[in-house]
């Protein structure tokens, strides 16, 4: 895989590996023009180390905006799977409570929301408004300050602009 020089404009994705954010940096700087080497970057970073979560964001984020929500659904749920288990909590996200996400260490529980956001958006995409309902009301339950942007997805339900 070719580097691509690297901007000013670079994404603070937090506390990642040097090498990951080099990748991570390089999908995001090529997403618009080569879209099939950004994914490849993407891959490779979660690839290489499977626990650092914003890797999965990029790809999901990348593979909604060329309508592969099938594929963006799957990086989701498998993102959301890792935060649970970086935050000690069940991997089915139906049973989590306020109290369990907020005794959360702040990086993972961050993600969960993030992430469950990220499920809801992409069901709706995919046309299945009562998974997206699901999903947002679970966000809405561990989020009630819609610090992830909930109320976003519950405007698009409401609209019925889905895909």
């Amino acid at each position: 895989m070719s580097v691509t020089a690297l901007s000013e404009d670079t994404v603070d994705f937090g506390d990642v590996p040097d090498n990951i954010n080099a990748l991570l940096q390089q999908g995001v700087a090529i997403h618009s023009s080569d879209p099939a080497r950004a994914r490849a970057f993407f891959r490779t970073a979660i690839e290489v180390a499977p626990d650092v979560l914003p890797s999965y964001r990029c790809l999901f984020k990348l593979q909604n905006k060329l309508r592969d929500f099938d594929s963006a659904f799957e990086t989701a749920v498998t993102a959301l799977a890792r935060a649970a288990d970086q935050a000690a909590l069940p991997r089915t996200w139906t049973g989590w409570s306020l109290a369990d996400v907020s005794a959360a260490p702040a990086a993972p529980r961050r993600f969960l929301l993030q992430f469950l956001k990220a499920v809801a958006f992409i069901e709706l995409r995919r046309d299945n408004q009562d998974a997206s309902a699901k999903a947002l009301a679970k966000l809405q339950e561990l989020d009630p300050e819609d610090g992830a942007g909930g109320s976003v997805i519950a405007a698009l339900l409401a609209h019925g602009d889905g895909a």
